[in-house]
């Protein structure tokens, strides 16, 4: 499964191209750098947008311009894009209205779409997006602890953020004893990590997408201690 990133330069973009390569070095990824230094409004917003844009079966838009962001259903109309995702990660990024937009702009064109509250609450909802997911082991953090003589020996990572942060924090577990409470220690470890997660408020979440995005893996920690009788506690 080929896949083409979109983004406007900058760590962030870099970090998600090299995780999903290292994931799986198979597969072709693609990393599309766009202007971020465009007007409110965009006249032509083909013409900002990487020519060859749409040969790749899933294309990541990673905070762009919102006239780019839309334009791409159309322009990936007649490649081979079969999905679009456009992860939230500030609430300032995209309202609601662009989000309905796209999403008609893409059925339109028989595109799947997707617009997770952070990237790593990506759900496998639609064919395309579940294969992207199992691909590249992308999605809400899912991972086994294995647990030897009273200490955590490993931590075996089935999905997680594209980014790379759930299986930096996962590091943090390595060698402390089962009786410890390594929800607490995976919440640190991703505190240590640059997560784009934004501190602002969003009103659709009633919190911060940082927050979301330490609930998501503090969550998959308490299910994988409890299921091997380590240290779950909040």
């Amino acid at each position: 499964m080929d896949v083409e990133i979109v983004h406007t330069g900058g760590r962030y973009g870099e970090l998600v191209a090299e995780n999903l390569r290292r994931r799986c070095p198979d597969n072709r990824v693609g990393s599309l750098c766009v202007s971020d230094a465009l007007p409110l409004i965009v006249d032509d917003p083909q013409e900002c947008l990487p020519p060859q844009m749409g040969q790749a079966e899933v294309v990541i838009a990673l905070h762009i311009h919102p006239d780019l962001l839309y334009e791409i259903p159309h322009a990936a109309a007649h490649g081979r894009t079969r999905a679009l995702i456009a992860p939230i990660e500030d609430p300032g990024w995209m309202q609601q209205g662009l989000i309905n937009q796209v999403s008609r702009a893409c059925a339109r064109f028989e595109i799947e779409s997707a617009f997770p509250r952070p990237f790593c609450a990506l759900e496998a909802a639609s064919p395309v997006i579940a294969e992207f997911c199992q691909t590249f082991g992308v999605g809400r953090p899912d991972f086994d602890i294995i647990i030897e003589n009273g200490t955590v020996t490993d931590v075996v990572f089935r999905r997680g953020s594209p980014c790379g942060s759930t299986e930096w924090a996962l590091r943090h577990l390595v060698g402390r004893p089962s009786n410890a409470d390594l929800v607490h220690a995976v919440s640190e470890g991703l505190h240590t990590y640059p997560c784009l997660a934004s501190m602002a408020l969003d009103p659709s979440l009633g919190d911060t997408i940082m927050h979301e995005a330490i609930r998501l893996i503090e969550s998959a920690a308490r299910r994988a201690a409890e299921a091997r009788g380590g240290g779950g506690r909040a």
